[in-house]
């Protein structure tokens, strides 16, 4: 890549960076929480290193719904009840507003949305501005899920790079049974039962406030349906039609969920609403709710997250060793890069929220791995939507001096501490750092020869 190519890079990153953000008012939306680099100025490395290579692995942009599902029964509800001639003032602009976020998201389930590829390309193009050397055109290895959105996000991300010749881009996408690295999370069964278990469900429980729920519903419900239908709600006396066709009873508490899952995703697409001419509060379903409100319900769905892709009550728990496959996935690929440093510029690879939470839990950056003596208190430690929003990202930046390898980690581009003694932070000796890794997976008994589907496999 030539000087000039990097400059127009540079020039390009500059353009998509000053670009005028929208609205920004994105209070308690946990994983749903747009993307926003956390760090933006950084400390200059040690004399005389240069970054030369980077490991990369990113949650996909701001997307739409994956699937129909509270959108449609939400509509549906509030359709009926205005056949009952059942809706207040409220309701009808509920409707209204229900209707309009269905016209988004008609045939866009599972995909990416606008501000979702911004996220992506201004992630790229901050990387090119920031270690514009590592770029040297050597290649880039690009792995993605099978899932639509981390594809859309590779393509998004390296509109960033747009001077890199796209013949030097390697591609590759794995199969759902064979993606250890990125999909670890849906191959291990020990895992599965986890997360499936009475005993986290329990916990999960423990958080919600049944009362506090109950007022919210209560509340809800009075202001959107006159008293005989409102109470038919409360009461769990209604039936409505699901997104696969089918009649089923729809409760107070599920309208509530419904309507705050809405509000978190509305957010991502606010280009879209703003392509339609839609103004901000033509969908803003967070009106029907007090601050408060929204505080609760974060707090209440960020618990599972917390305990099945955090630290739960053990940093070393299953929900963070199955990430063990990302780990030994970003070693050898470094280790690939220092034996033979011709081989790429960059390895970026393209996951989920499953990948990046109990990965950066892995890694002991504190922020992330953190861990609780009761689950009422997990976010006084861990915050979804710093470690994972929407486009989350770990990046290990690696740094040459003559025979020496030093390495930063980012978390969401933020300088992050390792567990690793260094008297230049945020830069550690990657001989240090590999050492630390090792003897980590020697106390999960296992190493960079093991079979990683064979370690999944055997997890307990």
């Amino acid at each position: 890549m030539s000087m000039n190519q990097i400059i127009a890079g540079v020039l390009f990153t500059a353009i998509v960076i000053s670009v005028k953000a929208q609205d920004t008012t994105t209070s308690f939306l946990g994983t749903k929480t747009p993307y926003s680099p956390l760090q933006t100025k950084y400390t200059p490395a040690p004399r005389g290193f240069q970054p030369v290579f980077i490991n990369y692995a990113g949650r996909h942009g701001a997307r739409f719904l994956t699937k129909p599902g509270g959108d449609v029964a939400v509509l549906s509800l509030l359709s009926q009840a205005e056949k009952e001639n059942a809706l207040t003032h409220d309701g009808k602009t509920a409707k209204q507003m229900a209707e309009n976020f269905l016209s988004i998201e008609k045939d866009n389930y599972e995909n990416i949305t606008l501000l979702g590829q911004y996220e992506q390309t201004n992630i790229g193009a901050r990387m090119l501005a920031n270690y514009a050397g590592v770029f040297t055109g050597r290649g880039l290895n690009v792995v993605m899920t099978h899932k639509v959105r981390t594809q859309q996000s590779a393509d998004a991300f390296l509109k960033g790079m747009p001077c890199y010749a796209s013949a030097k881009i390697s591609r590759s996408i794995l199969s759902d049974s064979m993606d250890m690295a990125l999909r670890f999370y849906d191959l291990s069964p020990a895992y599965t039962a986890y997360k499936n278990s009475d005993a986290l469900q329990k916990r999960v429980d423990s958080v919600m406030n049944k009362v506090q729920l109950t007022a919210i519903a209560g509340k809800l419900c009075s202001r959107l349906f006159t008293g005989d239908f409102a109470q038919r709600l409360l009461d769990g006396k209604v039936k409505t039609e699901s997104a696969n066709g089918k009649q089923k009873a729809y409760t107070a508490l599920q309208l509530m969920q419904d309507l705050y899952d809405l509000y978190t995703v509305r957010y991502s697409v606010r280009k879209e609403m703003q392509a339609k001419g839609l103004t901000p509060g033509s969908i803003d379903f967070g009106i029907w709710f007090s601050q408060g409100d929204l505080q609760l319900l974060d707090h209440i769905n960020n618990a599972p997250d917390f305990l099945e892709k955090g630290p739960a009550f053990n940093p070393l728990g299953i929900q963070v060793a199955n990430a063990v496959p990302l780990l030994v996935d970003f070693i050898k690929t470094t280790d690939a890069f220092i034996q033979q440093p011709t081989s790429a510029d960059a390895t970026l690879r393209f996951t989920h929220a499953e990948a990046i939470s109990p990965f950066a839990a892995l890694l002991g950056i504190p922020e992330a791995s953190t861990t609780t003596h009761t689950i009422a208190d997990y976010d006084k430690y861990w915050q979804a939507s710093h470690i994972i929003p929407l486009s989350a990202n770990i990046q290990w930046i690696l740094y040459k001096n003559s025979n020496q390898y030093y390495i930063k980690v980012l978390l969401n581009e933020k300088e992050v501490k390792l567990p690793v003694a260094t008297q230049t932070w945020p830069y550690y000796q990657w001989d240090a750092v590999k050492a630390y890794y090792l003897q980590l997976l020697q106390q999960l008994h296992t190493s960079l020869d093991t079979d990683m589907r064979q370690y999944l496999e055997n997890l307990k």
